[in-house]
């Protein structure tokens, strides 16, 4: 990939982020975190109140750190690629995953761990352990699922025998289940494994996923395991194994897992390299196949709205609960009616973001949704 494309490139998805953050109706996550409890998801979604009037109100905190996160990713992918056409394909990759456009355009906290995660392995490379810590300092605080990425810490050090950063990280992982409540395994058992790769292929895409999983396998048995290979590896087997039990929370894993994506693209690399041209050619058709998936998974994201004109049932639709309320507000507003009850408290709070409010008299007529 040339500079010029990989520019093209990145103008074009910027556009699509500011399209997305802008027309994208409040959803029921967001509109919680808008009128809930004090933390930094709500301090950073009323910084730009009433600035454009649009998504970007409560938006741009994370857009702009999804385009930071392209940044630092890009500055990691060089430290792994020795050629700069390598680099702009694993960030145009890592750009394009479903996850990573959805976590730069919808309030979460993800767009922010995948950040710290980011530049703790800048920070790494670079040897600054008193940044390091710093950075596992804002982690503690920032996720509350973070006990996953100082577990991986600990596993990492302790292979590598640096006991100053594998006590410091052990340290880390007993505060984070003693006083940020870590993980949470409770409730009944309950078998979730399947619902954890679905929910995996959401976020990679399907087959970028199942080349992932690959990869990780590949460099398990086969190759040298760096930090970015623990981190990944030990949230993703975490993962599993809770599944197993319970329902896994993905922005609890996500963050740490794809980090790691440039793996894939240095695995397809090494692969390709030990075999003769003309055996080559099966597998350069393999990646192009995934990439092809890969972009057609983001366009579905991107232009998702013209699905909804093509569905019979609508509520199929993977971006509806955004738009219902929105549509029960046109409504409402031909009706000449300014409130409304809702069964659930989530698609309140996206009315009340609308101006519509509850109803205290029970008689005003129903509409149908």
């Amino acid at each position: 990939m040339t500079r010029q494309e990989f520019y093209l490139f990145i103008s074009l998805y910027i556009l699509a982020l500011l399209y997305l953050s802008i027309n994208i109706p409040i959803g029921p996550n967001e509109a919680t975190v808008y009128y809930g409890e004090r933390n930094i998801l709500y301090y950073a979604t009323h910084l730009f109140d009433n600035y454009f009037n649009n998504g970007l109100d409560f938006r741009l905190p994370f857009l702009l750190s999804g385009l930071l996160n392209l940044y630092l990713f890009f500055q990691i992918s060089k430290l792994y690629c020795r050629e700069d056409s390598k680099s702009y394909l694993s960030t145009t990759i890592f750009a394009l995953l479903p996850g990573i456009i959805t976590s730069s355009v919808i309030v979460n906290i993800a767009v922010f761990v995948i950040s710290l995660v980011l530049i703790f392995l800048i920070l790494h490379i670079k040897k600054r352990e008193i940044l390091q810590v710093v950075v596992m300092l804002a982690l503690l605080f920032i996720h509350d699922a973070s006990v996953i990425f100082f577990i991986s810490l600990s596993i990492y050090f302790a292979f590598r025998r640096n006991s100053k950063l594998f006590t410091i990280s052990i340290i880390f992982t007993a505060i984070s289940i003693l006083y940020f409540n870590g993980l949470d395994v409770g409730g009944k058992p309950e078998g979730k494994f399947l619902e954890l790769f679905g929910l995996y292929m959401a976020l990679f895409s399907p087959l970028v996923f199942i080349y992932f999983f690959y990869a990780l396998y590949r460099i398990w048995f086969k190759e040298k395991k760096d930090i970015l290979w623990y981190i990944s590896f030990t949230a993703f087997i975490l993962s599993i194994l809770l599944s197993i039990r319970q329902k896994v929370i993905m922005t609890d894993f996500a963050p740490y897992v794809i980090v790691a994506v440039i793996l894939m693209l240095v695995t397809y690399h090494r692969t390709l390299l030990v075999r003769l041209p003309k055996f080559q050619k099966r597998y350069r058709l393999g990646f192009k196949i995934v990439i092809g998936s890969l972009v057609f998974s983001s366009l579905i994201i991107i232009f998702h709205k013209p699905l909804f004109y093509i569905m019979r049932d609508k509520s199929k639709h993977f971006a509806y609960s955004f738009y219902k309320p929105y549509w029960i507000k046109l409504k409402l507003d031909r009706l000449g009616q300014n409130c409304y009850s809702a069964k659930h408290k989530k698609l309140q709070y996206q009315l009340r973001y609308y101006g519509i409010k509850e109803c205290k008299n029970l008689n005003v007529p129903k509409i149908h949704n």
